[in-house]
């Protein structure tokens, strides 16, 4: 039976780039509803543009964009940017909260939102100081717990990870999935192999501008290396050669 949900996210043949640069080209991509989709790709190949294209920040030459039954706005989108979109001399708390005026949620719902998108993010214990005297892990928390407070159709992850340690790695990880269980779609941009393995339902491999192939993690792990995998262990003193085995 086919659902009548429609996808989070709705990219169909688009030409987009900057000045007389052309950066995607005839690019398409469905992000649906409840999934986390990470698209990889070298520096260059145009990832941060679809996350612009998408964000509506940057208009597309040719093509159609279309998030849930229509095109971006601020209430449905939710964006965590690699840059910090905070403002450094106000709290966590304080930034999520204009941030939640900003994207329309009521006054009165204001304090619960924020609570929430805070609690998702574990960044309660430093929620009331101010940002620029926080650690990289913690900014990215907040960072993140901004873009959640309007409980977004659609957020797209830049770098979510960028510099901080395994815990916050683990706990943004469950924010994304919390997040799209209750019914969003995740855009996921990131070069941590091990976060896109834990967090991402489907992976886009992006070159040049072009969607090279899609699919789960798994599928493309198979995909690129068939049965044959290696198991690395680094040891704190030498071992005979017999320690390291190949596994088929």
């Amino acid at each position: 039976m086919k659902s009548s949900v429609a996808p989070a996210l709705v990219l169909g043949d688009i030409d987009a780039g900057y000045d007389d640069r052309r950066v995607l080209e005839n690019f398409s991509l469905t992000l649906n509803a409840g999934e986390v989709y990470a698209l990889l790709g070298a520096n260059g190949a145009g990832k941060s543009t679809v996350a612009r294209v998408a964000c509506g920040l940057l208009p597309v030459r040719r093509g159609r964009v279309a998030v849930g039954d229509g095109t971006p706005t601020r209430a449905r989108i939710g964006l965590a940017p690699q840059d910090s979109a905070l403002f450094p001399a106000l709290s966590p708390r304080e930034n999520v909260a204009v941030t939640a005026r900003l994207c329309g949620v009521a006054r009165k719902d204001r304090r619960a939102a924020v609570d929430r998108a805070l609690d998702l993010t574990g960044c309660g214990p430093r929620a009331d100081q101010p940002v620029r005297t926080l650690s990289g892990g913690w900014r990215r928390r907040a960072n993140l717990s901004a873009a959640l407070v309007g409980q977004p159709r659609l957020l797209i992850a830049d770098e979510p990870t960028e510099g901080v340690d395994a815990a916050t790695r683990g706990v943004l990880s469950a924010a994304l999935r919390e997040t799209v269980t209750a019914g969003a779609g995740c855009l996921l941009i990131s070069h941590d192999a091990i976060f896109v393995s834990d967090t991402a339902d489907r992976i886009g491999i992006l070159a040049q501008g072009r969607l090279l192939t899609e699919g789960a993690p798994n599928m493309l792990l198979r995909q690129a290396f068939g049965a044959a995998q290696l198991l690395n262990i680094r040891l704190t003193r030498p071992a005979s050669p017999a320690a390291i085995q190949w596994f088929g």
